[in-house]
């Protein structure tokens, strides 16, 4: 699974079920966290033409389908409650300003597409 995979349509078609969504907060969670250890462990990481590492533009990603999801009312109250905030909270913790860029870019897309 790459972190690309996750999609706001993705991520739309796992709330009908449960069991699918916690799936995919699973796969995102372990992405957030393998980007963290990573980072931790001062594991080096790809860099682009701009100057960006890889594993930005990945939490920019997740953030931006989120935020998208979130916005658009495509995530019920109840498994927004009970596991999207804690992904909120871990991409936060793992790179602040990535984590809101892309999320304030999911918001935004909402409205300008």
């Amino acid at each position: 699974m790459s972190s690309y995979d996750i999609t706001v349509g993705r991520i739309h078609a796992c709330t009908r079920l449960t069991v699918d969504f916690i799936v995919l907060v699973s796969e995102i969670e372990t992405a957030l966290l393998t980007i963290r250890a990573f980072e931790r462990c001062g594991i080096a990481d790809d860099v682009d033409a701009d100057g960006f590492p890889s594993r930005t533009w990945e939490i920019i990603w997740i953030a931006e389908q989120l935020g998208h999801a979130c916005e658009s009312g495509l995530i019920p109250d109840y498994l927004f409650q009970k596991y999207v905030t804690e992904l909120v909270l871990l991409g936060h913790t793992t790179d602040e300003h990535a984590w809101n860029y892309g999320f304030r870019k999911g918001v935004e897309a909402v409205y300008y597409y």
